[in-house]
């Protein structure tokens, strides 16, 4: 397969991995390391999430601009991102290792499958606004363990919020809003350190491209099959998934 062809496979799988709940540095993880990529992995990795961070301000633009308006609901984004970038940095320097290691990413997954089983059992009723800081502190927590690869975001921060009370309609926004400052943060200090290293290419554009496209599907599902309460099929792909990677090699 060619690096072009290569690029845009893996855009299209960080596109739709990032939003609905199966870890898309899982899956850049594992295919990555049955491809023969060359060039900046992290690097690459980065800039595909930054498309996807475009999408998420497409999608939810509206709910942002609520955001922005609501004073409350802006510090608690705020606040969410403090726990996330303190576990986020704390673990940084062990994600490029963990990378290499897809069983053990695999075995991510099956946690992951476990915390999704549990978002179809869990049922809010709070406005985002109505719950406490020591909660919107836990979503935050939750969040930045995602670093791990085979952690899904996603996955990990709905159940945080669901758990914490926040009903399933505000939640959706909820969880990608506050990835907007962790995904912005975590791409200027990959710019910042990898820019000498790493170059943009055509090859880089196309999967940018194509995670951008699949991210607004990917989107689209995760709100629809959120509201249905079928998380419960996500949970079964990513314990076969686990499974076969473990079992497989």
């Amino acid at each position: 397969m060619s690096d072009l062809a290569e690029s845009i496979l893996l855009g299209a799988v960080q596109g739709l991995t990032e939003f609905l709940p199966v870890s898309s540095s899982g899956h850049l993880a594992v295919l990555q390391n049955y491809f023969s990529f060359s060039g900046n992995r992290l690097f690459f990795d980065v800039m595909l999430h930054f498309a996807t961070l475009l999408a998420v301000l497409v999608y939810f633009r509206k709910e942002i601009l609520d955001y922005l308006r609501d004073g409350k609901k802006l510090l608690y984004v705020i606040l969410a991102t403090i726990p996330t970038g303190i576990v986020g940095l704390a673990l940084k320097d062990h994600v490029e290792f963990l990378l290499l290691k897809p069983k053990i990413v695999a075995c991510m997954f099956l946690v992951t499958a476990a915390i999704v089983f549990a978002v179809d059992k869990i049922n809010g009723t709070k406005e985002v606004s109505r719950v406490g800081i020591v909660s919107i502190l836990l979503v935050g927590l939750f969040q930045g363990m995602a670093v791990i690869p085979g952690i899904s975001r996603s996955g990990s921060t709905i159940f945080a919020s669901l758990l914490v009370g926040i009903k399933r309609s505000e939640a959706a926004p909820f969880s990608f809003i506050i990835s907007i400052p962790a995904i912005a943060g975590a791409t200027f200090l990959e710019l910042v350190k990898g820019m000498q290293s790493a170059s943009i290419d055509i090859n880089l554009l196309a999967g940018m491209a194509t995670a951008f496209v699949c991210g607004l599907l990917g989107l689209k599902l995760f709100v629809k099959m959120l509201t249905q309460k079928s998380f419960r099929y996500f949970s079964f792909y990513l314990l076969a998934i686990g499974l076969a990677i473990i079992v497989l090699g």
